[in-house]
């Protein structure tokens, strides 16, 4: 048995770093203030990040620098000088999706490791291999695993794994998400995210909070994560309180410390700590077998424990009757539900009668019958303060950066077709255009039914199942072997379905290329062109189009995924239509899989001329999750060769700034 597995934990602001060391974790995360996949935790500066990595060493903990957002060209020269600062401190990891930082921390900072941040969406053997020749020492796997798929990847690692325990959910797959950026510009890819699956939603005149799962807990299974050899188990949190950091880590050392022989006492205690973490209610997710437990929409999406109601309302106070206790110092959480709105409330002043307590506040709008949650217990420890005096950052000589340069030649078609539905083919025989087939499980099968299949290119998905890689590894050997030589692959893992072979390979838009030290990288692994990313914008295609110009694909219309998800979610919403006040989308259930798109067909063709200025010459409209149509059709290649106009309020993000 494997003893020695690493507990990591969250450390989104000083206390929470302080408050993970004290209840004896191996290792924290931590990020810094920008460049962060949680901007909005209180992080840290340059100066701090020195202090706390001098600090770790001395308590024999490792620090991992969580760097994993994705980087715009605009945001190269402040990425490069961050990777200096970092350099320069001890700490042990950084941990990334952009594969820009794999391509310039191996150039100018070999020293520094490199790990793969679960938004690169690593989860199955293929995505191991592939992260390992990229560079990568660790990758944080998907939490869409099971323990039986995580027990085969692990028999495939060559690299170590990483494993989240505990902690909140996204309904979508991290790195597989555009919601948040679709709505409003803020992407979940860049630190953004403003949690739309935490939203109240209406189906079918039903309302709830349909898209947000409860939190992982998997305290029963870490003998079985230790047995098979994971190197760490990782806390989610570093939105969450020091009382929260300090509760999960507590829970998390007595189970790793235990073996066997005491594995049943430590889980009832490791149990009854978690209990008062003040998060939501627990599911272990896919971890065993696909859950229906995942969801409980008619309840809030706030997280905490539920004291009551504000009853008796004044200017500056008001009464909550609760069996639980409330104290000085405790954080409350105040819930409008009407309108999915909640505000902060740190408990000052309170008075007690019984079982009804007088809380007051100030400068905060109350109301009676909003519902009232405990989130945190008052700090009982205090702790040093280690960062009273800060020490300077060192100087460093930022380093010229070099220039992209990119071995392939390329000649692409002016227009590709995506389709899903071979049902299409028929009706784009006398087209002209590339037809770009976009594999599915639900299709996969088919693909040998298709005649003269070397005419087309080929997608494959951004996600595929450890049991399922076989199935598309032999399918696309046939394919293959038929002659088809052009893929688009969307995910890291997908370079070992075509190893080796005589092909063209082109990224999807989920193997996201925002910069072109990403494309760089890419290029180095034989990719030859790029699809820009759904939530790109215009200023930020146009610095990429000057050294990418003629190896840009721009797709023009469809149906975008905005999220990849696998979940169980209610029978109620199954390909269903949910919407808010401003926004509707579809979810496309599948077995395995939900897919969301928006209600309307995103439309950029206005600003094909805009992208012909900038040399981009290849673009193309997506057919996919529409019923083929040849009505249909005729329209949008109308639109495309500019004999009509089509108005469209979906546009995403190529007029507004990607942020």
């Amino acid at each position: 048995m494997n003893n020695s597995i690493e507990l990591l934990a969250p450390a989104g602001s000083k206390e929470s770093f302080l408050s993970a060391i004290e209840a004896g974790c191996d290792a924290v995360y931590v990020g810094l203030k920008d460049f962060s996949a949680r901007s909005k935790a209180k992080n840290f500066s340059y100066s701090q990040l020195h202090m706390l990595c001098d600090y770790a060493k001395n308590k024999n903990v490792k620090v991992f620098v969580a760097f994993n957002t994705l980087l715009k060209q605009s945001d190269i020269q402040e990425a490069l000088q961050c990777l200096e600062q970092i350099n320069s401190t001890t700490a042990d990891a950084i941990i990334i999706q952009d594969l820009a930082l794999a391509n310039i921390a191996k150039k100018y900072f070999p020293k520094i490791k490199l790990h793969a941040s679960t938004q690169l969406a690593v989860h199955n053997s293929l995505g191991i291999k592939q992260a390992k020749q990229m560079g990568f020492s660790r990758a944080v796997l998907a939490r869409e695993l099971s323990l039986k798929q995580i027990k085969s990847i692990k028999q495939n690692s060559g690299i170590e794994l990483e494993v989240f325990c505990h902690g909140a959910l996204c309904f979508a797959v991290s790195g597989l998400c555009l919601f948040s950026s679709f709505i409003g510009g803020y992407s979940g890819n860049r630190g953004q995210c403003t949690q739309p699956c935490r939203r109240l939603w209406n189906v079918e005149k039903k309302e709830g909070f349909f898209l947000s799962p409860k939190d992982l807990e998997l305290a029963d299974y870490i003998q079985q994560l230790k047995e098979i050899g994971i190197t760490s188990i990782k806390i989610e949190g570093r939105m969450k309180s020091a009382d929260y950091v300090y509760k999960t880590v507590k829970a998390y050392r007595l189970l790793i410390d235990s073996d066997r022989n005491n594995f049943a006492d430590a889980v009832k205690q490791a149990k009854e700590i978690l209990s008062f973490d003040y998060a939501r209610q627990k599911t272990t997710f896919n971890f065993i077998e696909n859950s229906k437990d995942i969801f409980e929409p008619g309840k809030t999406k706030n997280i905490g424990l539920y004291l009551g109601i504000v009853e008796d309302k004044k200017d500056d106070s008001f009464l909550v009757k609760t069996e639980n206790n409330i104290e000085v110092g405790d954080s409350l959480r105040i819930v409008d539900k009407t309108k999915d709105r909640s505000t902060i409330l740190i408990v000052h002043e309170i008075n007690k009668c019984n079982d009804i307590y007088s809380i007051c506040y100030e400068n905060l709008y109350i109301e009676n019958g909003f519902e009232i949650y405990k989130f945190a217990d008052k700090q009982k420890k205090q702790f040093e303060d280690i960062f009273d005096n800060l020490i300077e950052v060192p100087k460093i000589k930022s380093k010229t950066i070099h220039s992209p340069t990119f071995k392939h030649s390329v000649v692409l078609p002016q227009l590709f077709i995506r389709i899903d539905d071979f049902k299409w083919i028929s009706l784009l025989k006398n087209i002209m255009a590339t037809t770009v087939i976009k594999l599915t499980k639900n299709n996969l099968l088919n693909i040998k039914t298709i005649l003269n299949i070397n005419d087309y290119y080929i997608e494959i998905p951004a996600y595929i199942d450890e049991q399922d890689v076989e199935m598309f590894s032999q399918n696309i050997e046939f394919i293959i072997k038929k002659g088809c030589k052009n893929f688009f692959i969307n995910n890291i893992s997908h370079f070992n379905f075509l190893k080796n072979k005589e092909i063209n390979i082109y990224a999807g838009q989920f193997l996201y290329t925002l910069n072109l030290y990403s494309a760089e990288l890419l290029s180095k692994f034989n990719v030859k062109a790029f699809a820009v990313s759904w939530e790109d914008d215009l200023s930020n295609i146009t610095l990429l189009s000057k050294a990418l110009k003629n190896k840009l694909i721009v797709y023009l219309s469809g149906f975008p995924e905005i999220l990849v998800s696998k979940m169980s979610v209610a029978n109620e919403i199954e390909n269903k239509n949910i919407k808010s006040n401003k926004d509707e989308f579809k979810i496309i259930t599948n077995k395995d899989d939900n897919i969301l798109i928006p209600r309307f067909p995103v439309s950029i063709f206005n600003f094909k001329n805009n992208l012909t200025k900038l040399k981009i010459n290849s673009f193309g409209i997506d057919l996919s999750y529409i019923t083929p149509n040849q009505n249909y059709l005729v329209q949008v290649l109308k639109a495309f060769n500019e004999q009509i106009y089509i108005s469209s309020n979906y546009k995403f993000n190529i007029e507004r700034q990607l942020k």
